[in-house]
């Protein structure tokens, strides 16, 4: 992966994928879409008693987002929904939209002045520390907020955008995991504590050197977003590389290019 000081040429020299919303219309699905207070999102803007709503069906546009923090991890968005003409709306939580915006980018992390190897933007590899690496907020598919590497965004959205087109939902569970997140992963594992599946140590997953995406795919063949991906994920540069793990895909073009002229959809090391 590119480091820190490529990470400014990655973002200026090509399209920008942070606030993906800034450019797209969206339209209301809920048909209780209640307004919210722009200083107290907690609460709901009213008018003469009733409380506001926008109607099932507006296209609206967004122009920001906001975030409360909804437990220990996890947040809730809100979007300030504009008429398309411009005029506000108002706030309202982006569940209420067509999509809940899912694969929508928010903010781009870079790494913060004087970040070590055990910081939020620090990238291992095979055990060894080997850089910083800017990261892009995206919503996932649980509509909690993931982070994946700069490098691998726009690769990654082609691909949510081609699966759309054939009516499939391409969203990840998991993307980059600093250093402490993975050990939280690996001493759970190694604890049997529930809820906590296998995990590399430390240092060793590839979700900490960003190429490593857990891909919501609720079983293996049969599951629609599964046979998409193995029909379609290697053109885009992902190829499965851990066997008995369907979710995990990884962005390697050579590999993926290999697979591609294997006719299939994985390395050779991954049986099922």
């Amino acid at each position: 992966m590119h480091v820190c000081n490529k990470i400014a040429a990655a973002i200026t020299g090509g399209p920008m994928f942070e606030r993906s919303y800034l450019d797209k219309s969206f339209t209301v699905a809920d048909p209780d879409a209640r307004v919210r207070q722009a200083g107290n999102l907690m609460a709901f803007e009213t008018s003469g008693g009733t409380i506001k709503t926008i109607a099932q069906s507006t296209v609206i546009r967004v122009d920001a987002v906001e975030r409360l923090q909804a437990g220990a991890n996890k947040v809730s968005l809100f979007a300030r929904a504009l008429k398309e003409d411009g005029t506000p709306h108002g706030w309202t939580s982006t569940n209420n939209l067509q999509g809940k915006f899912v694969n929508e980018t928010l903010e781009l992390i870079e790494p913060p002045s004087g970040s070590g190897k055990f910081g939020p933007n620090a990238a291992w590899s095979h055990g060894a520390y080997v850089g910083q690496i800017g990261l892009v907020e995206v919503v996932d598919a649980r509509t909690e907020i993931e982070r994946i590497a700069v490098d691998t965004v726009e690769a990654y959205l082609k691909m949510v955008d081609a699966a759309k087109l054939s009516g499939v939902t391409v969203a990840i569970n998991s993307g980059f995991r600093s250093y402490p997140e993975q050990k939280i992963l690996s001493d759970g594992f190694e604890k049997h504590l529930p809820g906590f599946n296998k995990a590399a140590k430390p240092g060793n997953s590839n979700h900490q050197n960003g190429i490593a995406f857990d891909i919501a795919v609720a079983g293996a063949d049969g599951n629609e977003v599964y046979d998409w991906l193995k029909r379609n994920a290697p053109g885009f540069g992902f190829v499965r590389t851990v066997s008995g793990e369907p979710w995990h895909w990884e962005y390697d073009p050579p590999r993926a290019q290999q697979a591609v002229q294997n006719h299939t959809y994985k390395i050779p090391a991954v049986s099922e």
